[in-house]
């Protein structure tokens, strides 16, 4: 079965937690562990992505404060940054479980650009979250440094970005030879590398895309038989946020008459990434908490969406 694993922000990184390298591998081993008990069985191809919200927040924030001394790099290269640096720690901590698993199969990461367009109204509404939260007054004193678009969430305050909608991505080809090989492979980290057209070549812009809108468009373009969008929630709920019970099974059509009701930034573009991939040829598409991969691929835990 070839499937697709969507990493949420929680496997690198609890809420509250310090960003720290030591943190980001603690917590990578316990994903790897649970990814590891799926790729143990060799029919499973297994292609994961991840987000790198707080991580490019960061390099923004670094580039700013280096300023002085150093050029400043633009956003689309501190993506490719990151995309790296979180694919190394995915691969090492993934790597080093399957040696003490005893599966033999090769883990690899693929720095991996989307294309999208450069008239995406994006471009002129700035939506995308990213690096650290601040409070009024830690907004107010980075405001004087350098303006920024950001919005409230919570009583805090974040900068936002630019998120256009991918239209494909160049790795595509390589990533399904390597899927057919039996290769783990990591690719579109934090949505990928945002590039767009311009004559024969490509060149970057400065935006963020959304990582489960990319893992869907790969999911869809490797013809994955199912998708798994992993966070820190056990499903979708029926009366989100209040969490009171737990949708096992829904339908494609009915949780699309539910996407109006769903968090903007949290649990909607998730639920909108599953019902483009079953609507686009996907088989099956699951919610559900990174601790419990294995049952929730087993149908035995978070929520099945099909058609």
């Amino acid at each position: 079965m070839k499937i697709v694993i969507a990493l949420g922000g929680n496997a690198l990184l609890r809420e509250g937690e310090e960003p720290t390298y030591a943190n980001q591998m603690s917590n990578l081993g316990r994903a790897a562990r649970q990814i590891a008990a799926v790729a143990r069985n060799p029919s499973n191809m297994l292609l994961i992505t991840h987000g790198n919200g707080p991580q490019v927040g960061e390099e923004l924030l670094r580039n700013e404060y280096a300023r002085a001394k150093v050029p400043m790099l633009p956003m689309h290269i501190l993506n490719a940054e990151t995309q790296a640096s979180i694919g190394s720690m995915i691969t090492s901590v993934l790597s080093g479980e399957f040696r003490k698993m005893g599966i033999r199969r090769n883990v690899a990461t693929v720095l991996t650009h989307s294309v999208v367009d450069a008239a995406d109204p994006a471009f002129r509404h700035p939506t995308k979250p990213v690096g650290p939260f601040y409070t009024r007054a830690q907004l107010a004193a980075e405001l004087k440094r350098r303006h920024f678009s950001y919005v409230e969430e919570r009583g805090m305050f974040r900068r936002v970005v630019p998120s256009p909608v991918p239209a494909s991505v160049l790795e595509i080809p390589s990533i399904t030879a390597m899927l057919s090989a039996g290769t783990v492979v990591i690719a579109s980290g934090g949505g990928g590398i945002p590039v767009i057209a311009k004559g024969a070549s490509y060149q970057g812009v400065n935006a963020v895309i959304d990582k489960d809108r990319t893992a869907q468009l790969m999911a869809n373009a490797v013809k994955a038989d199912t998708m798994a969008i992993l966070t820190d929630v056990d499903g979708l709920y029926s009366e989100y946020p209040k969490r009171k019970s737990i949708i096992k099974h829904i339908s494609m059509a009915e949780l699309e008459r539910m996407l109006p009701s769903l968090e903007e930034g949290t649990m909607r573009p998730k639920a909108e990434a599953c019902v483009r991939f079953i609507r686009r040829g996907g088989s099956s598409a699951f919610i559900g908490n990174l601790s419990q991969v294995s049952r929730i691929l087993a149908s035995r835990a978070g929520t099945l969406i099909t058609r």
